[in-house]
């Protein structure tokens, strides 16, 4: 069954960002965005390669949501399906 929703991403999907990003619904979560949004980042040059490494998945991630998400407008539009 599909669903489509005005959000770019699925409920789950934005769990999986707080997790990473924010510690909104997860109080162990990683805080990257505050990590670095507030200069608390750690000096351990392997920490700092790590977490560049978490938010260049992420960054792949989201392209690659975007490009799903045109793809199905664009078939949706060929269809003229309007469910």
């Amino acid at each position: 069954m599909v669903k489509f929703e005005n959000t770019l991403f699925t409920i789950e999907e934005r769990k999986y960002l707080n997790y990473y990003l924010n510690k909104k619904e997860f109080s162990n979560g990683m805080d990257l965005r505050n990590k670095y949004l507030h200069g608390t980042n750690s000096s351990s040059e392997d920490e700092q390669q790590n977490d560049y490494q978490i938010l260049l998945k992420l960054i792949i991630l989201i392209i690659y949501k975007i490009k799903d998400d045109l793809n199905l407008y664009e078939t949706e539009q060929k269809t003229g399906a309007n469910n």
